[in-house]
């Protein structure tokens, strides 16, 4: 399997000016994830790494927490949506409206490392079917949070 791996120049001018230790990296399916500097900094991209040292880092920056844009999108009635624990964890996954409130809890369990997906058959928390719209999906795992926007057309 090849991954590639885009840095955003942006995160690299941010660095220089003190402003953040972290560098952001958009993944080849659009996903963005942030990283402390003094991990990237130790790994060499000048091909395959050359030491157990650097494939280790390099394998810690590929297998990271991530959420995947959900597909079909739009959808109906059913999307799956998808996503990645670089360890064993507690995994949250819940659907928002666009005013934050709570539609449905899709999980609340620990979980192990790995690629995961879920399916949102767009009801809520009891049972009825929710109207069209904009939603969003949230994920916490060991203190972080991602989200994606979900567009139900009906």
């Amino acid at each position: 399997m090849k991954t590639s791996i885009v840095f955003l120049v942006y995160a690299v001018s941010s660095v220089c000016f003190a402003q953040t230790d972290s560098v952001f990296i958009e993944k080849a399916d659009g996903t963005s994830i942030g990283y402390a500097v003094s991990a990237i900094r130790e790994i060499t991209f000048s091909g395959l790494p050359t030491s157990a040292r650097d494939q280790e880092l390099m394998q810690t920056v590929l297998s990271s927490f991530a959420l995947y844009q959900n597909y079909p999108n739009p959808f109906n009635p059913t999307t799956t949506i998808k996503y990645d624990i670089p360890r064993n964890g507690e995994v949250n996954i819940a659907v928002y409206d666009i005013q934050g409130r709570l539609v449905r809890s899709l999980a609340r369990l620990t979980q192990q490392a790995g690629s995961h997906t879920i399916v949102w058959d767009a009801r809520n928390d009891g049972g009825a079917n929710v109207s069209s719209g904009t939603y969003f999906c949230r994920i916490d795992f060991n203190n972080a949070v991602l989200v994606k926007k979900l567009v139900l057309l009906k």
